[in-house]
Parts: structure tokens; sequence; C-alpha cells
């Protein structure tokens, strides 16, 4: 039913009054979310087909993993949980039907979200301008069904306390759902637990909750944490623990610059300024009021207070690995985020400021992201048509996707050997686990390049050297981002050396086979030395010791900086070899911290080969090392580092 409001004056003109119409049918609006939920539908197929590759392979092992008895937190450190698999789409060990059910659960989810964001009263006029808003956020590039997993209990966890009549249930319904969001993706999980606590105890704090009521949600909250640890076999301790080593690694060693995308990153850290001075203009025109605050000022600073600290993470997220897989990340969902604000905040400049944002987040992606990415679809008839094709193979593809059968990609006589003795991938090909049918094994990393510091690589590193440790290594040398392949994990290098030996080979990769005895390693010097950056560390001629190179480095103010607000300063490292050839590779300050083998220089799987035998390198001893920094602007690294050398003897 559409409704007519009387106005005062009447209303000059046919199309004012008619957009100035209420609707209040139920059917209208839910036709309405019907449809935009039909071109919002995410997925082009039930579930990916399994292809090797980097980030395929990660993918892989989440579900490899997911029926073997391995603790969380423990076993496995990763950035996404032991319910990480529902989003990458496998149906490997995860059943069809499972799948089914947890994309009805969040497309639930999802039309829930829409019509609870309809305006209140809802006029014909808002239709056009709520389509056209979600129609330029849902077509720009980006990963959007993990991030709204996550703002769903933003938005209802803030929408909870300003419509106080909200039932109980739907607090309880939202800490159920941050735990599952926990136990998917471990950065966005943590966040939405502590966001929850932060809910629980402002409404305490303003007694808008009583203590026993407090005290009786705190003991549910807790009480479900435990639960969901128990059942998915986390310890959700050394889960939590392990996580914040993970998101600190990844700062460093996951930075990539932006080079060609500055303009991208001071429009997007504007948009972040402007939310940071609409917040100080907002404390300072409360604060000069001369009254004390009233609860409507803290609900505002609660909401706009935490939109913004979520923010500056998806700057760090979308910035920090500004790759084409990121750097939408801010512009897109930030626009979601805004939209929580819009809907709930009752100060009218502030809602009026964030609607302005959001309309300048979809103009800088219309002007400078899409002729990158592609542009945002204009003609939604041909879209409705073509989403409803794809739901109907989707439901089709639910009832009888059939995976074909794992084509091998080891020799036979490979195969034979290992048989169904256990397995690990180094550095990153876990995809060779489920095409060869070997029985997967796993480091707790799962690959070398997410070995970011000394806490994970140790972890790495323990595992090799316990009687858990796989049978079999498959080794490959390989890395990524132009980094050192032989220093992303050299605590778990030397565990190799002490525990397995070179089996066998193929033109692509060692086999590593795991031996009874673990030779020990004994510490027999150590010396410091302080080196310049731009000076040459000269370096002993080699000999029948194991070396490896601690490096100490330290941002300057500047650095620290950079490093917080944008993303660290690079290092780079020149590696000079007896045969006077010398390889320029990206230094990460975190991994030079955690020990580098400085033995000789490998440059490929025969090099690789010699030094998994022999210890060196024919005619690739390494005699320098030169430290510099790529400065931009000015420097980010104190001019001296702290090179600790130890030589071990392998026993």
């Amino acid at each position: 039913m559409v409704s007519v409001d009387h106005y005062p004056h009447p209303v000059r003109n046919t199309s004012g009054r008619l957009l100035q119409t209420r609707i209040e049918h139920p059917a209208i609006k839910l036709s309405f979310i019907a449809f935009i939920m039909v071109i919002s539908f995410p997925y082009l197929d039930f579930a990916h087909i399994p292809t090797a590759g980097l980030d395929n392979s990660w993918r892989m092992a989440l579900e490899l993993i997911h029926r073997k008895a391995v603790v969380w937190g423990q076993d496995v450190i990763f950035t996404y949980g032991p319910l990480g698999r529902w989003l990458q789409r496998y149906i490997i060990t995860t059943s069809p039907l499972e799948l089914l059910l947890v994309d009805s659960f969040f497309a639930l989810n999802l039309a829930v979200l829409l019509y609870s964001l309809l305006p209140k009263p809802l006029r014909v006029w808002h239709l056009p301008v709520y389509f056209s808003i979600w129609a330029v956020v849902n077509g720009m590039m980006g990963e959007w069904v993990h991030f709204v997993w996550f703002f769903y209990v933003i938005y209802g966890g803030i929408r909870f306390f300003y419509q106080p009549a909200t039932p109980a249930p739907f607090l309880y319904y939202l800490l159920v759902l941050s735990v599952v969001n926990l136990f998917m993706k471990v950065n966005y999980g943590l966040i939405g637990v502590v966001f929850m606590l932060s809910v629980l105890t402002y409404l305490r704090l303003t007694r808008q909750m009583s203590l026993g009521r407090y005290a009786l949600n705190l003991s549910v909250f807790i009480a479900l944490l435990l639960t969901g640890a128990y059942l998915l076999r986390t310890d959700l301790i050394r889960y939590v623990v392990s996580s914040f080593y993970i998101i600190d690694g990844y700062n460093e060693s996951q930075a990539i610059y932006p080079l060609h995308k500055l303009r991208l990153v001071l429009l997007s850290y504007g948009t972040f300024l402007l939310q940071i001075l609409a917040v100080i203009w907002y404390v300072f025109r409360v604060l000069s009021s001369g009254s004390r605050p009233k609860r409507r000022h803290l609900d505002t600073l609660f909401t706009v207070g935490w939109v913004v600290f979520i923010s500056f993470i998806l700057l760090k997220y979308a910035f920090t690995r500004a790759d084409d897989g990121h750097v939408t990340s801010f512009v897109k969902h930030s626009s979601i985020l805004f939209l929580a604000v819009i809907a709930c905040v009752k100060v009218a400049w502030i809602r009026n400021h964030y609607f302005l944002l959001l309309l300048f987040n979809g103009w800088c992606y219309i002007s400078y992201y899409a002729p990158v990415y592609g542009k945002i679809p204009s003609n939604f008839g041909s879209l409705f048509v073509q989403r409803l094709n794809i739901m109907s193979v989707y439901f089709r593809r639910a009832s009888s996707e059939i995976y074909p059968v794992p084509q091998p990609t080891l020799p036979e006589s490979i195969r034979r050997k290992i048989g169904r003795q256990s397995a690990d991938v180094v550095p990153n090909d876990i995809s060779e686990i489920y095409f060869n049918g070997l029985n997967y094994n796993p480091r707790p990393t799962l690959q070398s390049y997410q070995s970011y510091n000394a806490y994970l690589d140790r972890r790495n590193q323990q595992k090799y050297l316990s009687a858990s440790a796989p049978d079999w290594v498959i080794y490959r040398y390989e890395g990524i981002d132009g980094k050192y392949p032989l220093a992303d994990e050299t605590q778990t290098l030397l565990a190799l050396l002490q525990r397995y030996e070179v089996d066998d080979r193929s033109p692509r990769a060692l086999f590593l086979r795991k031996k009874d005895r673990v030779r020990p390693l004994e510490l027999v010097r150590s010396r410091t030395v302080p080196v310049r950056l731009g000076e040459t560390l000269v370096l002993p001629k080699a000999d029948s010791l194991l070396h490896v190179a601690y490096v100490r480095s330290d941002y300057s103010p500047y650095g620290q900086l950079l490093n917080v607000l944008f993303q660290p300063p690079q290092l780079f490292m020149t590696l000079q070899a007896e045969n006077h050839t010398a390889v320029r590779y990206r230094a990460i300050p975190s991994l030079l911290a955690k020990g580098m083998l400085i033995n000789a220089r490998v440059d490929d799987l025969s090099d690789a080969r010699q030094l998994l035998t022999t210890g060196r390198v024919k005619n690739k001893a390494l005699t320098g090392i030169t430290f510099e920094e790529r400065v931009r602007g000015r420097t980010g690294f104190r001019p001296v580092l702290k090179v600790t050398v130890e030589s071990y003897r392998l026993k």
C-alpha cells in the first residue's frame, strides 16, 4: 500500500507529490529487496574447480586439513580459521549440502540487512537513490562476501543500542555471528569479538543494561567462544595469540608499494582524513556546549569511533599490499561501513557528512578505479536476466556437483615411493598434495611466505623436528615479491638440514625423506658487527660450518610513522658470490631478524640440491652482502644495522 502525506502547503506538481509518496505495503519493499538480491548474487559458479597456484594452494589446504586431527592455533596458524573453507568454495571435503546451507544463511542475512537499511518512512524517491548507491557499491571490484559477514555484526551491534525495543534474542544472535566470524577469518573475527565486547560494556556503562544482564550476556559470549573452540578443535588462546603474530608480520612481509596508484592512495587517505576531522569537530561542539555530554552524544561517538577505527584497518589492508586484489578494499568496504552511520546515527550533519563521503567514494571508483578494474554495470535489466541464469545453474550444480578425478603431476615412481606416508610441500604449492592423492601433514603456517617472523618460523621448525613431522617434504625453489627464497623460513630450513635428506628429484622439485635421527646443531661461535647502509659486509671464506646472519634494523621516527600509517620503508640487499656475480633482492626486516643462511647464494633448484646435500654451492659461496634503502622522500631506517653471525656445526 502507498499513502500520500498531507502537507500544510500543497505540492505544486504531480511528479513532486508522487516522489514524496510513502511506500508502506511490505510486498513492494520485499519485491524491491528481491530484485537487489538477484543482481547482487555473488557466485558465478557453485564450487570452484581446483587448479594449481599460490592462493589456490592454501584454499585447498583448508579443505585437506578439515577432516584431520589438527588443533587450530597449535598445529595450524593461518589468516583463516577452521570455518574459513566456507569462504573458498571448494568441495573436496566440504559437502555440497553444507556449502548450500552456508550460502542460504548468508543470503538470508543479506536480505535482512538490505531491508533494515531502507529509509523509514520509505518514500518513492528513496528507491532510485537506494538502488543507485547499492548498484555502485556492489559493482566495485573486490571481495565482499567476507566483509558482509563481518559488517552484519558491526551494523547489528550499533543498531541494537540505537533501538532499545530490539528483542534480546537478536543480541544473542549477534554474539553467535561474531563467533562464527572469528572461526572463519581471524582478522575480521577478532575485531568483531572485541566490538561486541565493547557494545556489551558500553550498554552497561551507560546503564542501558543491568549488572546481572551484563554478567549473563558476558557469560553466554564466553560459553559460545569456548563451545566453538571445542567443536572446531581450536586452542583458543594460541589461536588468538598466533593471529597477532600473523597480523604483525603481514605488515612488513607482504607490503607492495603502490607505485602507479598514488592518486588512489591520496583520495582514500583524504576520505579517511575527512572522517577524522568530522569526529574532532563533533567532540569540539559537544565540549564547547558547556553542558555534560548526554547519551545521544556518547552513542554518536561510540558509532563513529568504531567506524573510523575499522576504516583505518581497511585503509591499511588496501595499501599495505597494494596489488589488484587488495587496492579496492577501502573504497568498496568503507562504502558499506558508512551505511551504518547513515542508517543509525541521529545527528543530521554527521549522517549527511557520511552520505557525502559515500558519494565521494562512488565518484572516486567510477573516475579512477573503473578505467582499470572494469566499469560498473549499467544495463540492470540485462544483468537481472543474467543473474537469474547464473542462479539456475548454481542450484542445478548444487545438487549434482562432482569434481573430476585429480590428474597426477608427479612421476609415478615418486608417487609409489611416497605411497600413504605423510607429506608436506615447501614453499607454497600445496596443490601437489591434492592432485597426487598424497597424505597431507602440514607445518603450522602452511606456506613459506607466511612465516613472517621468528615466532611463526620456529613453530614450523618445531614441527619438522617433532615426532609428528611429515615423512616426506616436496621441495621447490621459488619465491614471491622479489624476496630471496632461501630467507623465507630460515629456522625451518635448518630443521630440513637436521632431519631430512634428498632422496629423489624431478625437473621441478626435490623429494626429501625424513631420517630416523635428528642431527643436532652445535653453536660454535657468534659475533656481532655494525654495518652501515650502503656498505658491504665482507664475509669470511667458506668452511664446514653453517653460518646464519641475524640482521637487526631499526626504523627512524619517520619510518615508524610511515609503518603505522601507510606501509613500511623498503630495504634491499645485494648478495655477492665468489664467482663475481651479484643479485639484488628485496629484504624484509622481520625475515632478516629471524636469520638468513649465508653459506652460499642459491639461485635455482640445482643450487638448492647442493646446499641441502653438502651445505655448500659450487662457485657461489657468499663473499659479501650490501644493504640499501629505497628512499622515497626521507630515509625510513636508522643508518646502522646490527648483524650477528652465528656459526653452527651440524653433527
